[in-house]
């Protein structure tokens, strides 16, 4: 972000967290009181400048018709164990979370549960998932069971890998859950590793 003002980041961010906790863009004035601007014409200087270097996007005609472009990693659904991932139709966020730009194949899933909750991985937490990295003994993975049909979506769930001669256990971070256990020759038939997690975000509301 260093072709804008440390104003303009600040924007950026608030843009980029009220999404995430609110579920939709702030308006003008909003982005005003939060930043400490009084002017909402001051507010849409900045935000054209941010237009015009494609930090965001924006719908004429509408109060909360911003959108983040850039610099993000994509949030594309949630994961509860046991359940179909739920992928959106749309991601429903750009994140500059890494300070990479675009973060390569990687993305973020919304957790849901505390299935993982002793690894530090709380109810509404955001993973951050590498599908192309190299999977270890121990390893915190997204893994989907196939459905019966091509059409149908398997139940996914987010567990610690472990590769035994004849089993591979997914084992929760939850002393009251236990492991399951599944046959190598199920594993190979029935499932697929999704990626490996590689960070955790967790986001706080504002005193």
């Amino acid at each position: 972000m260093q072709d804008i003002s440390l104003l303009q980041q600040a924007m950026v961010h608030f843009i980029r967290d009220e999404i995430l906790e609110r579920g939709r863009p702030p308006t003008n004035r909003e982005i005003g009181v939060a930043l400490g601007i009084a002017s909402t014409g001051h507010v849409e200087y900045h935000l054209s400048q941010l237009e015009k270097k494609r930090y965001i996007e924006r719908e004429e005609h509408t109060a909360r018709g911003i959108r983040l472009t850039r610099r993000g990693l994509e949030v594309k659904g949630r994961i509860a164990a046991g359940q179909p991932l739920e992928i959106f139709d749309e991601p429903e966020l750009l994140l500059d979370l890494t300070g990479q730009a675009g973060g390569g194949r990687r993305y973020l899933l919304q957790v849901q549960g505390t299935s993982m909750i002793e690894d530090h991985i709380a109810d509404g937490d955001y993973v951050l998932v590498d599908p192309d990295a190299q999977i270890e003994p121990g390893d915190i993975i997204v893994a989907c069971e196939r459905g019966a049909a091509a059409s149908e979506r398997g139940a996914a769930t987010l567990k610690r890998f472990y590769k035994e001669q004849d089993r591979i256990e997914l084992r929760p971070a939850n002393a009251s859950l236990e492991s399951r256990y599944i046959a190598a020759e199920e594993w190979e038939r029935d499932w697929a590793i999704q990626g490996k997690v590689k960070a955790i975000y967790r986001f706080f509301d504002q005193p």
